[in-house]
């Protein structure tokens, strides 16, 4: 996962995948890429999906309703972990930025510090 800081604006955001720029969505200028390490809860959503597809498959074979309802209930834990992933994200982004004397003030507008 990247996320994309610009100084200009003082805004962090989470780089689209589609994104082939590393520009500011607001002011189009230079922004800095912070990279995020994946944990264990990145790899959790790969394997929750993986079986989510194969319970779904196994539904339409053998038309068992559980494995319906098993299928969605993985999506709906998918989602709860890939939240706190991209807040662990935002966190670990945010601890990397830079911050100078000048720059204190915007953040705390923001409600960062």
């Amino acid at each position: 996962m990247k996320f994309l800081y610009c100084p200009k604006c003082k805004e962090l955001r989470v780089k689209p995948w589609y994104s082939m720029r590393d520009r500011c969505a607001r002011c189009n200028d230079d922004v800095r890429v912070i990279e995020v390490p994946r944990s264990i809860l990145t790899y959790m959503v790969y394997i929750l999906t993986a079986v989510a597809f194969a319970l779904i498959f196994l539904h339409t074979r053998e038309d068992n309703s559980l494995f319906l309802y098993t299928a969605v209930a993985l999506v709906v834990a998918m989602m709860v972990i890939q939240f706190k992933e991209m807040a662990r994200g935002e966190k670990y982004a945010r601890s990397k930025i830079k911050v100078t004397s000048s720059d204190r003030e915007a953040l705390r507008k923001k409600g960062w510090t």
